[in-house]
C-alpha cells in the first residue's frame, strides 16, 4: 500500500473512531475494493461513501472524486451538476451517488 494512500486511511478511521472504526476496519474495506478490482482511488472514495452512509455523517466529494468513480471527465461531471444544480439544490444535497463495493455492511 502506498504511503499516501496509508495517510488517508489513517485520515478517514480518525474521523470515523467515534463510532468504533479502527484503521484496520478501513483497511480491510479498502482491500474489499481492491478485491473487487476498483481502482486504488475508487476505493478509498468508496471507504469514505460507505461510511458516511453506513454512520449517516455528512462526507464532501469534489467533482474530482465523482469523475473516478463514474468514469467521466471532471468536465462532464461539473457539467452535469450545473445542468440539474436547482434540483441538486431543492434536494439539499450537491452530489450522491452510491457506493462501487455491494453489501459492505451486511
Amino acid at each position: 500500500m502506498k504511503k499516501e494512500t496509508r495517510k488517508k486511511l489513517e485520515e478517514i478511521a480518525g474521523r470515523y473512531a467515534k463510532h468504533g472504526v479502527t484503521l484496520t476496519d478501513c483497511i480491510n474495506i479498502y482491500n474489499s475494493g481492491l478485491a473487487n478490482q476498483i481502482s486504488e482511488e475508487s476505493a478509498v472514495i468508496g471507504l469514505r461513501l460507505a461510511l458516511s452512509h453506513h454512520f449517516n455523517e455528512q462526507e464532501y466529494f469534489t467533482s474530482e472524486d465523482v469523475a473516478v468513480i463514474t468514469g467521466e471527465t471532471v468536465e462532464e461531471v461539473n457539467k452535469r451538476i450545473e445542468d440539474n444544480k436547482e434540483e441538486l439544490m431543492n434536494n439539499g444535497s450537491i452530489v450522491e451517488v452510491s457506493s462501487p463495493i455491494p453489501d459492505l455492511f451486511n
